[in-house]
């Protein structure tokens, strides 16, 4: 493997040559030659912001060559740990799943290796209506017609766990006519704006650009779930994910805020990476903080009281030598 060399070293090499005072500072740990990242479908919000982070890696490290890779949450929690990319994307209910062998991807081997670098974004069990409809709960999506992703997903598992968690199945809302669409994240909400679908359930970031552009047709209103319904998610199917409230406000027919449940996005690495190299990377992270948020609008909450809450996974001890050098606080793991 070639060594690196960027302008933080060469700034040192002329500082040495020229006996002009260098102020001393963490060593900054190169990228590998071939650095890969897991990012998300073509076009989706992983993605972006995976693109954008290799945008702002590479400026740091000029020599390497980043890839962004195709994923999600869970493949990019089976490819770090496989050593085939070495950082990635996930939420930290996905992470707190994988580690615990509740990943339907991962049921025989859990992933004990993931190591947060930094949390980045929050989602949340979220169900869009018309703000005129008159579904108010669970109980109202009975015989209603709606998506919530494509079986063996991520939303599709966390709906049949609400639904659980309300005394309800899916035969449920197919009941009298009803029916559970299995859609792609596109072609749900362009049902849902065209007024083909009358729901669309999402563990989705937010506010989530896609919903808002859907209120150029119809105003949008994500439902507010009960709180034994809340408790009891809370109590069975809870790891990685915190009572969440969305705000009044926060989509045009949104007039009052919501109760849901939601968890963290964040970047993580695999414990085999070097101490250097996380501390390296949070460090080209928080030092363009303005130029990754922005790469997405929904990075726009990142700051000094969120980057080290809530990863679940232990926090990678580079990180976490970076982020106890500029005071920022830190989430112990919740996972063992």
């Amino acid at each position: 493997m070639k060594t690196l060399i960027n302008r933080r070293t060469a700034l040192t090499m002329l500082g040495a040559t020229t006996s002009l005072p260098i102020l001393s500072r963490p060593s900054f740990a190169f990228l590998p030659e071939f650095f890969t990242i897991g990012g998300g479908p073509s076009g989706g919000v992983f993605n972006i912001v995976g693109t954008g982070l290799a945008d702002l890696l590479g400026r740091e490290s000029s020599d390497a060559i980043i890839d962004v890779q195709p994923g999600g949450s869970g493949p990019n929690l089976l490819r770090v740990d496989a050593g085939q990319a070495n950082i990635g994307i996930t939420s930290a209910s996905n992470a707190f799943d994988a580690w615990n062998g509740r990943d339907p991807a991962t049921p025989d081997d859990p992933i004990t290796s993931s190591r947060g670098l930094m949390t980045i974004m929050q989602s949340a069990i979220q169900i869009w209506v018309d703000a005129r409809s008159d579904i108010r709960s669970l109980e109202d999506l009975r015989g209603k017609r709606m998506s919530a992703g494509q079986p063996g997903q991520t939303s599709w598992l966390a709906f049949e766990n609400l639904l659980a968690s309300a005394g309800m199945t899916i035969d449920d809302i197919e009941a009298d006519g009803g029916e559970l669409v299995p859609l792609s994240w596109a072609e749900s909400h362009e049902a849902l704006r065209d007024g083909q679908l009358d729901a669309v359930m999402w563990l989705s970031l937010w506010p989530h650009p896609t919903v808002r552009q859907n209120e150029t047709v119809r105003p949008m209103r994500a439902l507010s779930f009960d709180p034994a319904v809340i408790e009891t998610f809370m109590s069975e199917y809870g790891g990685g994910f915190a009572r969440t409230t969305l705000p009044e406000g926060l989509f045009e027919g949104q007039d009052e805020p919501a109760s849901t449940v939601g968890t963290n996005t964040l970047i993580f690495a695999s414990e085999e990476m070097d101490d250097d190299t996380a501390y390296a990377i949070v460090e080209a992270i928080w030092t363009n903080l303005d130029d990754f948020k922005a790469v997405h609008s929904l990075l726009g909450n990142i700051s000094e009281d969120t980057v080290g809450r809530g990863m679940i996974v232990p926090v990678h001890q580079g990180a976490r030598r970076f982020f106890d050098e500029h005071g920022i606080p830190v989430d112990d793991a919740e996972v063992s």
